[in-house]
C-alpha cells in the first residue's frame, strides 16, 4: 500500500518538477517530434487512406467517416507510445547514463519516489501531448474533415492522463529488466508493437481471433472507449474494461517496478 499511497508524497512531485525544468530547457528538441508524429499520422491515414474510402467504414453498424474513425484511436495511440517510450528511453538514460537517479536518492527522495516520479511524469507530458492533439482535432472538425462530439473532449484528459500512468508503469518493468539500451528492442518489437497494431487505431478488428486478443489489450479499450465517447456511442463497456485493466496494471506493476529497480539500483 505504501507503495501506492507514495504518489501523493512531496518527493515525488519534487522529481516531476526537476523533469520539467529540464524540459522547458530543451523544450524545442523535446516538444515537436512526440507532437507531430500523431498529428502526422492522422492526416496521412485520414486522408491518405480515406480517399479511397469515399464511403466511409463500418463501426457498430453505422457508417462513419475514416478520418473520424481513426481520430480518437489516434489519440489512444499517441498515449500509448508517448508513455511508453518516455518510461523505456527516457528513464533508462536518467538511470544508467545520466545518473540522475542516483543523485535525486542522496536526497530526502526514496526509490518509491523516483519511481512514481517518472511515472507521473510520462503521464502529464502525454496528456498534454494528447491535448495539443485534440487541439488540431478540433481545427480539423473547424474545416470539415471530421465529425466528433467534440463537447465530450474534456472528459478524454483524465481518462488519458491515467492511462499514460499505467502504461509508463509497464515501461518501467521493462527498463528495470533490459540488460543495455540496445535490448530496448526486445519489448518494442515483441510487446510494444504488437498491442499498437490490435487496439483497433486504423481498422475494426473483425477477425475473431484478432477480437478475442483484442479482450487483453488496454490500448483496444481506449481507443474504442475514446471512440465510443467522441462518436456518441457511449463509452459503456470499454472504459469500464479498461478501468479494471488499468487498476490491475498499477496495482501490480508499481510494487513490481519498484522491487526490480530496487534490486537494480541499489542491489537490494
Amino acid at each position: 500500500m505504501r507503495a501506492l499511497t507514495s504518489a501523493l508524497e512531496w518527493q515525488s512531485r519534487a522529481v516531476v518538477g526537476r523533469h520539467l525544468r529540464v524540459y522547458l530547457k530543451n523544450w524545442h528538441t523535446s516538444f515537436l517530434p512526440p507532437v507531430l508524429e500523431p498529428i502526422t499520422l492522422l492526416l496521412a491515414f485520414g486522408l491518405g487512406l480515406g480517399a479511397y474510402m469515399a464511403s466511409g467504414i463500418e463501426w457498430k453498424g453505422r457508417a462513419i467517416g475514416y478520418m473520424s474513425f481513426v481520430a480518437p484511436g489516434m489519440l489512444a495511440y499517441a498515449t500509448f507510445m508517448t508513455s511508453i517510450f518516455q518510461s523505456l528511453f527516457g528513464a533508462f538514460i536518467r538511470m544508467r547514463y545520466q545518473r540522475t537517479w542516483e543523485g535525486q536518492l542522496t536526497t530526502q527522495i526514496e526509490l518509491r519516489h523516483v519511481v512514481w516520479g517518472e511515472i507521473l511524469w510520462a503521464g502529464l507530458l502525454t496528456t498534454s501531448y494528447v491535448a495539443i492533439v485534440g487541439l488540431v482535432l478540433s481545427g480539423c472538425q473547424a474545416i470539415g474533415l471530421l465529425q466528433l462530439d467534440l463537447e465530450y473532449l474534456p472528459f478524454v484528459i483524465p481518462i488519458v492522463f491515467v492511462s499514460a500512468c499505467a502504461f509508463a508503469a509497464l515501461g518501467l518493468c521493462f527498463t528495470a529488466l533490459v540488460p543495455t539500451i540496445d535490448h530496448m528492442n526486445l519489448p518494442i518489437f515483441l510487446v510494444v508493437l504488437p498491442l499498437g497494431f490490435v487496439s483497433a487505431t486504423y481498422f475494426p478488428l473483425g477477425h475473431p481471433v484478432l477480437a478475442a486478443i483484442s479482450t487483453a489489450n488496454p490500448v483496444y479499450h481506449l481507443a474504442e472507449g475514446l471512440r465510443g465517447l467522441l462518436l456518441g456511442d457511449g463509452p459503456g463497456y470499454h472504459l469500464a474494461a479498461l478501468a479494471g485493466l488499468l487498476g490491475a496494471m498499477l496495482g501490480v506493476l508499481v510494487p513490481l517496478d519498484m522491487r526490480l529497480l530496487r534490486k537494480r539500483v541499489l542491489g537490494d
